[in-house]
């Protein structure tokens, strides 16, 4: 009877500190989320907040696009000096032709591909050349530029192209030099 008595004792004992514990329980840090919640209150705020991140991205790339085309308000994209070289400040591609012995230097870094006739890589540094991505190789001062291959020239420091046949085109996007045979 004495261990009935002692077992009864110990499990109100025991229930009673596991409501004191159930009590103390706080459920704002792990709460109960039930599946209805999710998918008519919770999925609409998350669609709302990346739909706005969407929105706010979309002006923020159509900032960046209009800022990087430069306004052009003479109607022309060059200009002509006295020593026959043409300058041309245009962010998108644009096609050139060039004749034999032309020559196109870059002033910032300028995308390039050759499209038609035959050119020579202009640079000046043995160690350093114009970028071909589409072989991934380097391409130093008098090597051949290959037909459709997309080429970099880093930045303007005397690098670029020079025409070896008499009509040579070339996609090219960046600020250039273009010096025309006399």
């Amino acid at each position: 009877m004495k261990r009935v008595k002692i077992a009864a004792v110990i499990m109100a004992i025991l229930c009673a500190l596991s409501v004191v514990v159930i009590a103390a329980y706080d459920s704002s840090e792990d709460p109960l989320v039930s599946l209805s919640y999710l998918n008519d209150i919770f999925k609409y705020e998350i669609l709302s907040i990346v739909d706005q991140r969407i929105d706010n991205a979309k002006v923020d790339i159509k900032a960046e696009l209009q800022g990087t085309v430069p306004q052009d308000t003479s109607g022309s994209g060059t200009g002509t000096s006295d020593t026959g070289s043409q300058q041309a400040a245009y962010y998108g591609y644009e096609v050139l032709e060039l004749h034999d012995g032309d020559e196109v230097y870059a002033i910032t870094p300028c995308d390039i591909m050759l499209r038609a006739g035959s050119a020579l890589c202009i640079a000046p540094n043995p160690t350093q050349g114009i970028s071909d991505y589409t072989d991934g190789v380097e391409l130093y001062n008098g090597m051949s530029f290959t037909k459709n291959h997309m080429c970099l020239i880093p930045r303007g420091d005397g690098r670029g192209l020079r025409a070896t046949s008499e009509s040579v085109f070339i996609e090219i996007r960046g600020e250039y030099t273009v010096v025309t045979k006399q």
